[in-house]
């Protein structure tokens, strides 16, 4: 299930990321998340996951393209998935080089599904 907050802010395009990324990543059925939109560029990121006592949380940027919009949702729910599996988030390269690779791979299926 996923869960969007933040005024007028994409929850269908999130909605339809998130079916199309449960076709990809299974897995992604047995966890909650919820998606925050908010100013994040100041922090010099676009988007971020965290897992705390099995909630996920996802923050994206909220003045993204449509297109950054979904790979940045793309990318941090890789990294939900990645937790679901165990992968440690301290093994930071590992995750990222997967999150990066796949982003590119889903969001072309994405585009033409």
């Amino acid at each position: 299930m996923i869960l969007t907050s933040g005024h007028r802010q994409r929850p269908r395009l999130a909605q339809q990321v998130y079916r199309f990324m449960l076709d990809q990543e299974p897995l992604l059925g047995a966890a909650t998340v919820t998606v925050h939109h908010r100013g994040l560029k100041r922090e010099g990121v676009v988007g971020w996951q965290q897992e705390d006592d099995g909630e996920h949380l996802v923050e994206i940027e909220t003045t993204l393209s449509r297109q950054d919009y979904i790979t940045t949702l793309i990318h941090e729910l890789i990294h939900v998935r990645q937790n679901l599996e165990g992968i440690d988030p301290a093994d930071h390269d590992r995750r990222e080089e997967e999150a990066y690779n796949l982003e590119a791979v889903y969001s072309a299926r994405f585009q033409t599904a």
